[in-house]
């Protein structure tokens, strides 16, 4: 009987861990991708909208989603949208003293205190439903891999028994080595999605 995994989402736990880290394995990238979407409209953060579109969306991704249709270069609409909401999360969180020396050298001119910067604008709040059209061509596609995710993963197996043939390819474990572990998986965490640490 195939598995619903919106509720293992849901319940949280170890289940959900082990179905995380199977899909990390096995290259599932679009399970792992409605699964850090799912967290973030619980809590927008502008951080964690750049964390998914880097890891997941941008050309250079290193675990773009299966359907190059919906990100770039094809369409450039969720591109647009995070280029402009980095730039403001930049202006928000960057410390002009640190740019360079001329405004230190400005400020310090003009009397002001160093200890007394002035006002920051605001970290801008992303929409919730940033990814819930690329979210949903993923889920209801005829080839979606979340559905065939859920006809064959066995919740009583490990992660790497639901595998073919029980173990990873070299070409899988050179990913969970060489990409997951050192370079997505951290970026994830700091960018909010504390529940991976322990994913892969």
């Amino acid at each position: 009987m195939p598995v619903c995994t919106k509720t293992i989402m849901q319940r949280g736990g170890r289940e959900l861990i082990e179905l995380l880290t199977h899909c990390v394995f096995s290259f599932n990238t679009d399970v792992l991708f409605l699964y850090c979407v799912g967290e973030y409209q619980l809590r927008p953060q502008a951080v964690s909208a750049i964390a998914i579109y880097d890891v997941f969306c941008a050309p250079t991704a290193p675990a773009r989603i299966s359907d190059l249709s919906l990100i770039p270069p094809k369409d450039v609409r969720i591109e647009q949208t995070i280029t402009q909401l980095r730039h403001a999360f930049q202006g928000a969180t960057c410390d002009p003293r640190q740019s360079d020396g001329v405004a230190d050298d400005e400020n310090a001119a003009a009397g002001q205190d160093e200890s007394n910067p002035p006002d920051r604008p605001a970290v801008p709040l992303p929409p919730r439903y940033l990814f819930d059209s690329i979210a949903s061509s993923l889920s209801v596609s005829e080839q979606a891999k979340i559905a065939t995710l859920e006809d064959y993963y066995d919740p009583k197996r490990t992660p790497q028994e639901n595998l073919p043939g029980g173990e990873l390819t070299d070409v899988q474990r050179a990913f969970v080595d060489h990409v997951w572990t050192p370079r997505i998986r951290p970026y994830l965490v700091s960018s909010g999605f504390w529940r991976v640490s322990t994913v892969g």
